[in-house]
């Protein structure tokens, strides 16, 4: 497996004091608000750590957090279009079109 890479460009960020995060997509004109947890994995997942690095990571600014977890929010991620390496995809394939949450 990859090392899960979240999408930073033609995105605006902005952190929330309770944890979560506002995501603007300005492509697909899409807002998005991440979880706690989600977030952290947003921004943890930097294209460097395997899934159970990931999972450590989170865990430690995000507890309790687990490998499921973890699966889920990138499942989520990988959804939204937010990024651009999802998990288990292979380096310089495609990754289809962004997906849109409702």
């Amino acid at each position: 497996m990859n090392s899960p890479q979240a999408r930073r460009d033609g995105l605006r960020v902005k952190s929330l004091a309770d944890g979560r995060l506002a995501v603007y997509d300005e492509r697909a004109e899409q807002g998005h608000l991440l979880g706690p947890q989600s977030a952290a994995v947003y921004l943890l997942a930097d294209g460097t750590r395997t899934l159970t690095d990931l999972t450590a990571a989170v865990a430690r600014v995000r507890p309790p957090a687990d490998t499921a977890a973890v699966r889920l929010a990138l499942g989520e991620l990988t959804a939204a279009g937010l990024l651009d390496t999802p998990p288990g995809a292979r380096p310089g394939a495609p990754s289809g079109p962004p997906g849109r949450t409702g």
